[in-house]
C-alpha cells in the first residue's frame, strides 16, 4: 500500500486546527527528526520533544521502528526500509548474516519471525546456509552422548559462577548464574532455536539420567 503523502500533509493540517497537534514530533538529542516528518510538512511549528538517550544513527532508526510500528499501519515498504538500514549497520560492524535479526529483534522488542518477515533478503543467511546449520544441529542434539558422569571430570565452577539456593517455605529451589555465564547459555540456545530454560532442563536431566544409568550398572 502507497501512502499518499499530499494527503496525509493535508489531514494532518486541518486536524492540528481543528482537534490540535495532539502528536509532538520526536527528535534527537541533536535535533534530527525521529519521528514527525509530515507533521512539520503540514506546520514548521508543531511542537517538538528531544528524546535525549537517542544520539547515533542506530538509535534514531530503532526509534523510529517502534513509535512507528506501535502507533500506526506503516507500509511494508517503509519496514524493510528501516530494517535494511539497520541491517546495514550490523553488517558494517561485523554481525553476521544469521545473527542480524535477532540483534534487530532484541533492540527493537519485536518478535524474531516478524524482523525476518520485513529484513531485506540480502541480511538473511542463505538457504543453504540454513540447511547446513539445522543438519548441524540435528547431529549435535541427536548424537549419541559419550561423556560419562565422573566426580573426575566434572569441573567446579569458578568462584560466584553459580548459586543453588533452597529456601524451606517453597517448593522451589533457585539457581543463579553470573550474567556473562547466562549470556553463553542464551547464545547458545538462540543458535538451537530454543530457550535458556530449555536448555539447562534438558542438561539437567541427561546429567541426572546418565548418572543414574551408571549408578545401577552391575560391578
Amino acid at each position: 500500500m502507497r501512502v499518499d503523502e499530499k494527503a496525509v500533509v493535508s489531514f494532518l493540517r486541518v486536524s492540528g486546527e481543528r482537534v490540535g497537534r495532539l502528536y509532538p514530533v520526536l527528535v534527537d538529542k541533536y535535533g534530527n527528526v525521529i519521528d514527525g516528518l509530515h507533521r512539520l510538512a503540514a506546520d514548521e511549528e508543531w511542537p517538538k520533544v528531544t528524546v535525549e538517550g537517542v544520539e547515533t544513527e542506530e538509535q534514531r532508526l530503532i526509534a523510529r521502528l517502534v513509535s512507528n510500528v506501535c502507533r500506526r499501519d506503516v507500509p511494508a515498504s517503509e519496514k524493510r526500509n528501516l530494517l535494511g538500514r539497520l541491517g546495514e549497520i550490523h553488517l558494517r560492524k561485523g554481525v553476521e548474516l544469521g545473527k542480524i535479526a535477532y540483534k534487530i529483534a532484541e533492540e527493537t522488542g519485536m518478535s524474531y519471525s516478524w524482523v525476518m518477515k520485513y529484513l531485506p533478503d540480502k541480511f538473511k543467511e542463505s538457504s543453504q546456509a540454513q540447511k547446513g546449520r539445522a543438519s548441524a544441529t540435528s547431529r549435535l542434539t541427536h548424537q549419541p552422548l559419550t561423556f560419562r558422569v565422573s566426580p573426575h571430570n566434572l569441573e567446579d565452577p569458578p568462584k560466584g559462577a553459580v548459586a543453588v539456593k533452597a529456601y524451606g517455605n517453597t517448593s522451589f529451589v533457585s539457581i543463579m548464574l553470573e550474567k556473562n555465564l547466562y549470556k553463553e547459555l542464551e547464545e547458545t540456545a538462540r543458535k538451537l532455536r530454543t530457550t535458556p530454560a530449555k536448555l539447562l532442563y534438558n542438561a539437567i536431566r541427561i546429567i541426572i539420567k546418565q548418572a543414574l544409568a551408571q549408578t545401577l550398572q552391575p560391578l
